[in-house]
């Protein structure tokens, strides 16, 4: 499937990944970061009344499926997570990680160790409730979706509080259970109000700018919005989740076209599948299009080189496309 978007193309490439409760592969993926061009990072919450503790990590991998590594597995202590909901990173190879279990945001340096932690459950000026969406501007500055108290907030690397935004409500400026967020080139920050439908943009210090898509499931309209991204052309992308696509809008907010999943078996997979024919013959004598869609997708990401990463969460995968 061959997708526009003016001025260049976007063909699915390949899918990384296979359902794994530890080590290579996913559980129930929700965010990714990238790191030094082509290293993704890519939190796992999994589910901790079903799945072994250890399935809740970050698996580490590159664009052209290499297996790294893992990296802050579960745990109630500082350096471990419960729920978390977002992963970002900053100009030095720092990872922030958001857990809406510990209300808090946590930072590791480049060689994974936790180094600090921000907030504490509340609504006070630098509390947290929630916290569902990590974005790093230019200078380093990190902005959090403070998700239950909607707003926004934006934090120095060491955590201090700079400003924040928002309240409850359905008008400019204004979150009802806002979700994902991003910045673009120039320092914009765009916010997934989820339970809106919508996407809002902003100047870097919160001033409103124009909202993008409304509710429903026709083409440019959201349901339930989970994250956002932005190309170095402006091109919006957008986490439908409800809606179970990926959502490309121009710099001025018409809808371009629709990603609906194209996946085709990992390498990954592949590999696991081979130690057993009989799956594989299975597979032939089915009709395999609905594994193909996105289900539950919870983030979208653009590299240096415009691929767009999308985390097809409940199928505990990513599907690539990319420039041909």
């Amino acid at each position: 499937m061959t997708f526009t978007i003016a001025p260049r193309p976007l063909v699915y490439s390949h899918t990384i990944g296979n359902l794994a409760l530890t080590g290579r592969g996913f559980s129930n993926p929700y965010d990714i970061t990238i790191v030094g061009g082509r290293t993704l990072y890519v939190v796992n919450r999994s589910n901790a009344n079903q799945a072994p503790q250890g399935a809740v990590r970050v698996t580490i991998c590159t664009v052209d499926e290499e297996y790294v590594g893992t990296m802050a597995g579960f745990g109630e202590e500082d350096g471990g997570l419960v729920w978390p909901t977002a992963i970002a990173s900053d100009s030095q190879g720092n990872i922030y990680i958001a857990d809406e279990h510990r209300h808090d945001v946590q930072v590791f340096n480049r060689e994974h160790d936790f180094v600090r932690k921000w907030g504490t459950q509340g609504s006070g000026t630098s509390d947290m409730d929630r916290p569902s969406g990590l974005a790093v501007d230019s200078n380093d500055n990190v902005f959090v979706v403070d998700h239950m108290n909607n707003r926004i907030q934006k934090r120095r690397p060491d955590g201090e509080l700079v400003s924040s935004w928002g309240s409850a409500g359905d008008g400019p400026g204004e979150f009802n259970l806002p979700w994902g967020v991003c910045t673009d080139s120039s320092d914009n920050v765009y916010v997934a109000d989820w339970r809106n439908d919508r996407i809002q943009k902003f100047t870097n210090d919160g001033q409103y700018i124009s909202t993008i898509g409304s509710s429903g499931s026709e083409m440019g309209q959201l349901n339930r919005p989970a994250n956002v991204a932005v190309d170095k052309e402006g091109t919006v992308y957008v986490a439908d989740w409800g809606n179970e696509r990926v959502q490309l809008f121009s710099d001025l907010g018409y809808p371009i076209t629709t990603l609906i999943g194209d996946a085709e078996m990992s390498k990954w997979g592949a590999e696991f599948l081979s130690a057993n024919q009989d799956l594989v013959a299975g597979r032939k004598l089915v009709d395999l299009t609905p594994e193909k869609r996105l289900f539950g997708p919870t983030a979208v990401e653009v590299d240096a080189e415009g691929n767009v990463i999308v985390v097809d969460s409940c199928r505990h995968r990513l599907q690539i496309y990319s420039k041909p």
